[in-house]
């Protein structure tokens, strides 16, 4: 597990590897976390590959959202 904290002290925690969340939930995960980014991709790949899109974002969401966080000035605790 990730812990990022960013400037203002606001702290995340971010899993590593398989999403259980996406697999119980979705592309729902990105609208709880406020990813909008990756709700709106998933909004519309998921829909237009069948439902691939969303077996690929169970392994490889928690990495990208950890990716987005440090892009946004987030760091590792």
């Amino acid at each position: 597990m990730y812990v990022l904290k960013n400037d203002n002290g606001v702290t995340k925690e971010v899993k590593k590897g398989f999403s259980w969340t996406i697999l119980f939930f979705g592309i729902l995960v990105p609208l709880f976390r406020g990813d909008w980014k990756w709700f709106l991709i998933s909004l519309i790949a998921v829909p237009a590959s069948m439902g691939i899109f969303w077996l690929f974002m169970m392994f490889k969401y928690n990495e990208w959202y950890k990716n987005d966080l440090l892009e946004k000035g987030y760091k590792i605790a």
